[in-house]
Protein backbone atom coordinates (compact mmCIF):
# COMPACT_ATOMS: atom_id res chain seq x y z
CA UNK A 1 0.00 0.00 0.00
CA UNK A 2 1.66 3.62 -1.01
CA UNK A 3 0.62 6.05 2.23
CA UNK A 4 1.08 9.74 1.98
CA UNK A 5 3.40 10.51 4.92
CA UNK A 6 2.95 14.30 6.69
CA UNK A 7 4.75 16.88 4.69
CA UNK A 8 6.61 17.13 8.52
CA UNK A 9 8.50 13.96 8.64
CA UNK A 10 9.33 14.58 5.12
CA UNK A 11 10.99 17.72 5.31
CA UNK A 12 13.08 16.18 7.62
CA UNK A 13 13.76 13.11 5.82
CA UNK A 14 14.62 15.69 2.83
CA UNK A 15 17.28 16.76 4.79
CA UNK A 16 18.47 13.74 6.06
CA UNK A 17 18.07 14.40 9.72
CA UNK A 18 16.66 10.93 10.44
CA UNK A 19 20.09 10.64 13.48
CA UNK A 20 18.63 11.99 16.75
CA UNK A 21 20.62 9.76 19.10
CA UNK A 22 19.62 7.44 20.68
CA UNK A 23 16.01 7.78 18.04
CA UNK A 24 17.18 6.33 13.98
CA UNK A 25 14.06 7.67 11.74
CA UNK A 26 13.91 5.70 8.52
CA UNK A 27 14.81 7.88 5.32
CA UNK A 28 12.57 5.63 3.13
CA UNK A 29 9.31 4.22 5.50
CA UNK A 30 8.70 0.46 4.77
CA UNK A 31 4.92 0.24 4.41
CA UNK A 32 5.56 -3.41 5.05
CA UNK A 33 7.36 -3.33 8.25
CA UNK A 34 7.51 -6.42 10.55
CA UNK A 35 6.80 -3.87 13.41
CA UNK A 36 3.63 -2.50 11.92
CA UNK A 37 2.17 -6.48 11.77
CA UNK A 38 3.52 -7.11 15.53
CA UNK A 39 2.06 -3.61 16.84
CA UNK A 40 -1.19 -4.73 15.40
CA UNK A 41 -1.06 -8.46 16.86
CA UNK A 42 -0.36 -6.91 20.31
CA UNK A 43 -2.38 -3.88 20.30
CA UNK A 44 -5.46 -4.45 21.85
CA UNK A 45 -7.30 -1.06 20.90
CA UNK A 46 -7.48 -2.85 17.16
CA UNK A 47 -5.14 0.25 15.76
CA UNK A 48 -2.79 0.46 13.62
CA UNK A 49 0.92 2.45 12.54
CA UNK A 50 3.36 2.94 10.04
CA UNK A 51 6.99 2.71 11.94
CA UNK A 52 9.38 5.24 10.83
CA UNK A 53 11.64 5.10 13.73
CA UNK A 54 13.25 3.26 16.49
CA UNK A 55 14.88 3.95 19.93
CA UNK A 56 18.66 2.51 20.52
CA UNK A 57 19.18 0.43 23.08
CA UNK A 58 15.67 -0.54 23.85
CA UNK A 59 13.25 -2.59 21.27
CA UNK A 60 11.03 1.01 21.38
CA UNK A 61 9.44 1.97 17.70
CA UNK A 62 7.77 5.21 16.73
CA UNK A 63 4.96 5.07 14.22
CA UNK A 64 2.52 7.04 12.51
CA UNK A 65 -1.40 6.18 13.30
CA UNK A 66 -3.07 4.78 10.23
CA UNK A 67 -6.97 5.58 10.67
CA UNK A 68 -9.30 4.37 7.23
CA UNK A 69 -6.34 3.44 5.17
CA UNK A 70 -4.65 6.98 5.71
CA UNK A 71 -1.35 8.29 7.44
CA UNK A 72 -2.60 10.65 10.25
CA UNK A 73 -0.26 13.14 11.92
CA UNK A 74 -0.66 11.49 15.02
CA UNK A 75 2.37 9.61 16.65
CA UNK A 76 2.59 6.28 18.74
CA UNK A 77 5.18 5.18 20.56
CA UNK A 78 5.64 1.67 21.81
CA UNK A 79 7.04 -1.24 22.99
CA UNK A 80 6.27 -4.76 21.38
CA UNK A 81 6.36 -7.76 23.50
CA UNK A 82 7.10 -9.91 20.40
CA UNK A 83 5.09 -11.97 22.08
CA UNK A 84 1.23 -13.10 20.77
CA UNK A 85 -1.67 -11.87 22.55
CA UNK A 86 -0.23 -10.98 25.94
CA UNK A 87 -2.38 -10.30 28.43
CA UNK A 88 -2.30 -7.10 30.18
CA UNK A 89 0.54 -6.22 27.86
CA UNK A 90 -0.36 -2.18 26.85
CA UNK A 91 1.95 -2.06 24.05
CA UNK A 92 1.23 1.95 24.01
CA UNK A 93 3.90 3.82 25.47
CA UNK A 94 2.69 7.36 24.49
CA UNK A 95 1.20 9.58 21.85
CA UNK A 96 1.34 12.77 20.36
CA UNK A 97 -0.38 14.78 18.25
CA UNK A 98 2.25 15.61 15.34
CA UNK A 99 5.52 14.80 14.75
CA UNK A 100 6.67 18.43 16.08
CA UNK A 101 5.39 17.26 19.57
CA UNK A 102 6.83 14.07 19.16
CA UNK A 103 10.12 15.90 18.60
CA UNK A 104 9.52 17.98 21.33
CA UNK A 105 8.82 16.04 24.13
CA UNK A 106 10.53 12.83 23.48
CA UNK A 107 13.22 12.60 20.92
CA UNK A 108 15.19 16.22 22.25
CA UNK A 109 14.23 14.78 26.05
CA UNK A 110 16.21 11.76 25.40
CA UNK A 111 19.24 13.16 23.65
CA UNK A 112 19.83 15.19 26.42
CA UNK A 113 19.81 12.08 28.89
CA UNK A 114 22.52 10.65 26.69
CA UNK A 115 24.51 13.65 26.31
CA UNK A 116 27.57 13.18 28.65
CA UNK A 117 27.96 15.93 30.84
CA UNK A 118 31.38 17.82 32.28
Amino acid sequence: MNYKIPNSYNWFAKLNLTQFIPWNFEKEINSNSSINEQFKIECQQNRQVLTFGRRQGMDTFVGFEIIDEKVTEKIIVFHPSFGQNVKGWDIIESEYSDFFEFMQRQVLRDMKEWIPRR
